[in-house]
C-alpha cells in the first residue's frame, strides 16, 4: 500500500453538553490522535535471512534507557526540523518499535533492539478521555502464515488485539482506528487489500486542564492591595495579539499572577506608617476633606446621634483617627505573601528561554503535563538542532510554582503574558527517519529478517506511517463580569497608597516555540511538537464574540 494513499479525515473538535447550573459552557481543551502502523509486505521471492548478526553494530547516541525525556523523544523534532506546526508521540512509536521488535531476528532485531534498548513502556488504562490500543490485523488469506507465538505475545505483552479479517474492504481497521482514537480519526484507509498484515498503535486523548485558563468566576480577576499602588485585572475574554511572521493577529488566553513578598510593615515599620498615614489624613481633611457620619460609626461601634459635623470631630476625631490606623495596619500588613492569579501554571524564565507548563486534569490515575518552551533570542529551528535534552530537563525540573515563597523576597512579582491557541495535524515520514536512525534491514528487499512473525521469508515492511492533530484551547467560555468586582476600604473616601517595588516577569508566547505533552508522574513524553502558525483570530469559533476587537 502506498503512503499516498492513506488520508486523514479529522472530524473536528468533539462537542459537549453543558451540565445543568454552570455558567461555563466546557471546549474541548486538546484533541489530538494519531496512528503508528508498519506495513508488512510479502516480497514473493527468496532471499538470503540474516539469521545472525552479520556486522557490529555501534551503540546508539539515541539509545532509549528510560521513561523520561531523552534524545529519542527529540530526535524526530530535530530531523523535520522545518518552519511548520508539527506534532507526533514519542510513546505510540515506542510502543510500535517494540512489536515490531518482538517478530526481528538476526541483524533486523539488533538494529530495533540498540534504540529500544531495555525501555518498558507504562501501561495506560483506557477511558472516555484517554484510549490507548495496539492490534495487528491479518489478511484472511495469510492468517496460517502468522506464527501463533508471536500473536500471543502481542495480546499477553502489549494487550494487543488479534484480529483475521478479508482485505477487501478497509472498514474494519478503520472502525478499530476510530474506536482507539476516541472518534478523532476517521475513515483512515482506502485501500488495503494488497497487505499481508498491519500492525498498529493507536492512542488519543481528550481532557481538560486541572484549571480553566479563564476564570468561571470573578475570585481572582482583580488584584488590589490595601493601601498599596499596585493592581491589576483580566482574564475575562480571549484575546487578539500578533504573532511573529503572521499577518493576523492569533487567538490567546491571558496569564496573569502576582506574588506580594514586600513585608511593608517590617520595611517601612508600623509607627511610620502610622505616622504618615496620619499626617496624610489629616491634611485631606484640611483641604477639604470630610469624614461621613457612617464611617464614625463603624470605627467607633456605636450609633452617633444630635451632633453636628464640628461637635462629631472634637468629641471623635482623635479615637477614630486611632481605630481607622489600627485597621489600615492590619490590612495593609495582611498583602505579605498574598498570592492573585487568573489560572494555575508553573514558569522558567532565564534569559534564553521563556517556559509554560500547565497541567491536565487526572485520568484514571494518570496525569499529563503540557510544558512551552520558547527561545528569545534565536530562531526555534535553530534552536531545536542544538538544543540538548539535558537543557529541557533542566527547565523541567526548575519550574516554579505558583507560590510566594518561589519568587523574590521584597517586592512584589507580577508575571503577565499570552500563550496561543491552535489547532493542526501533521504527518511524519517515519520511516526515512528511522532509517537515518539506523533501523533498515526491516524496511530493506532481501534483508529484512522477520521469522518470529512468520516463516514466510520473503516478509519485509514496506511501509511506515504516523499521523497526528492536536487543538489547544482555554477549556471555557466567561460568562461572569470584571465590573461586580470593587476595590477595598468599606468605601471611605479617603486611602493613603504606599508606593511598592514591583518587578514583572513577561510570559508572551508571540513568536514560534516547541512543546511537550508529559506524563506528571513518570515523565513519559506522549507528544512532542512545534507551534509556527497558531489559530488565527478570525477563525477561532469559541470566541465570545467572533472576530470582535477587544
Amino acid at each position: 500500500m502506498n503512503e499516498n494513499q492513506i488520508n486523514l479525515q479529522n472530524n473536528g473538535t468533539k462537542q459537549k453538553k453543558s451540565k445543568k447550573g454552570y455558567i461555563i459552557i466546557p471546549i474541548l481543551v486538546i484533541l489530538l490522535a494519531l496512528s503508528t502502523l508498519f506495513i508488512i509486505k510479502n516480497l514473493n521471492k527468496e532471499k538470503e535471512i540474516d539469521s545472525e548478526i552479520t556486522s557490529e553494530i555501534k551503540k546508539s547516541a539515541y539509545r532509549i534507557n528510560s521513561n523520561s525525556l531523552e534524545k529519542f523523544d527529540l530526535y524526530f523534532l530535530q530531523l523535520e526540523n522545518g518552519k511548520q506546526n508539527k506534532i507526533y508521540s514519542p510513546l505510540s512509536i515506542k510502543y510500535a518499535l517494540e512489536m515490531l521488535e518482538e517478530g526481528t531476528t538476526g541483524e533486523s532485531k539488533a538494529q530495533i533492539s540498540n534504540i529500544i534498548g531495555s525501555y518498558k513502556a507504562n501501561k495506560y488504562v483506557n477511558s472516555k478521555n484517554m484510549a490507548f490500543g495496539n492490534a495487528i490485523f491479518i489478511n484472511e488469506f495469510y492468517k496460517d502464515s502468522i506464527k501463533n507465538e508471536y500473536a500471543s505475545n502481542l495480546k499477553n505483552k502489549y494487550n494487543a488485539d488479534v484480529i483475521t479479517t478479508p482485505f477487501d474492504s478497509p472498514n474494519e481497521v478503520n472502525s478499530w482506528i476510530s474506536n482507539n482514537t476516541l472518534g478523532l480519526i476517521n475513515n483512515l484507509y482506502n485501500d488495503i487489500s494488497q497487505n499481508n498484515f498491519l500492525l498498529l498503535n493507536a492512542l488519543a486523548i481528550d481532557m481538560e486542564w486541572e484549571e480553566n485558563f479563564i476564570p468561571q468566576t470573578g475570585e481572582v480577576e482583580f488584584a488590589i492591595y490595601n493601601h498599596e499602588n499596585f493592581y491589576w485585572s483580566g482574564g475575562d475574554e480571549l484575546i487578539p495579539k500578533n504573532f511573529k511572521d503572521m499577518d493576523e493577529e492569533v487567538s490567546t488566553m491571558e496569564i496573569i499572577a502576582s506574588f506580594n513578598n514586600y513585608d511593608i510593615v517590617k520595611e517601612l515599620g508600623k509607627e511610620n506608617i502610622r505616622k504618615k498615614v496620619k499626617e496624610e489624613y489629616l491634611k485631606y481633611l484640611e483641604d477639604g476633606g470630610y469624614i461621613e457620619l457612617y464611617e464614625y460609626e463603624i470605627y467607633l461601634g456605636e450609633k452617633i446621634n444630635g451632633l453636628s459635623e464640628e461637635e462629631i470631630k472634637e468629641k471623635y476625631l482623635d479615637e477614630y483617627m486611632e481605630k481607622f490606623l489600627d485597621k489600615y495596619i492590619e490590612d495593609i500588613d495582611s498583602n505579605y505573601k498574598r498570592v492573585d492569579k487568573i489560572t494555575d501554571f508553573s514558569l522558567y524564565v532565564d534569559d534564553d528561554v521563556k517556559v509554560f507548563a500547565k497541567d491536565l486534569k487526572k485520568y484514571n490515575g494518570s496525569q499529563l503535563q503540557y510544558v512551552a518552551i520558547m527561545p528569545t533570542n534565536e530562531d526555534l529551528d535553530n534552536y531545536i538542532s542544538k538544543v540538548k535534552v539535558e537543557t529541557i530537563n533542566k527547565y523541567i525540573e526548575n519550574l516554579k510554582k505558583l507560590k510566594a515563597d518561589n519568587f523574590k523576597e521584597g517586592v512584589v512579582t507580577k508575571i503577565s503574558g499570552f500563550i496561543p491557541k491552535f489547532k493542526f495535524e501533521y504527518q511524519l515520514d517515519l520511516m526515512n527517519d528511522l532509517k537515518k536512525l539506523g533501523i533498515t534491514n526491516v524496511f530493506e528487499e532481501g534483508k529484512a529478517n522477520l521469522e518470529n512473525i512468520s516463516s514466510d521469508k520473503s516478509l519485509y515492511i514496506n511501509g511506515a506511517t504516523h499521523k497526528a492533530n492536536i487543538e489547544f484551547t482555554q477549556d471555557g467560555i466567561k460568562a461572569a463580569a470584571v465590573t461586580e468586582f470593587g476595590a477595598g476600604g468599606a468605601g471611605a473616601p479617603f486611602d493613603y497608597l504606599f508606593d511598592v517595588p514591583v518587578e514583572e516577569i513577561d510570559l508572551t508566547f508571540d513568536k514560534p516555540y516547541m512543546f511537550i505533552i508529559r506524563d506528571l508522574n513518570s515523565g513519559e513524553v506522549w507528544f512532542t511538537g512545534t507551534v509556527y502558525n497558531p489559530l488565527l483570530y478570525s477563525l477561532d469559533t469559541t470566541n465570545p464574540i467572533p472576530g470582535a476587537s477587544r
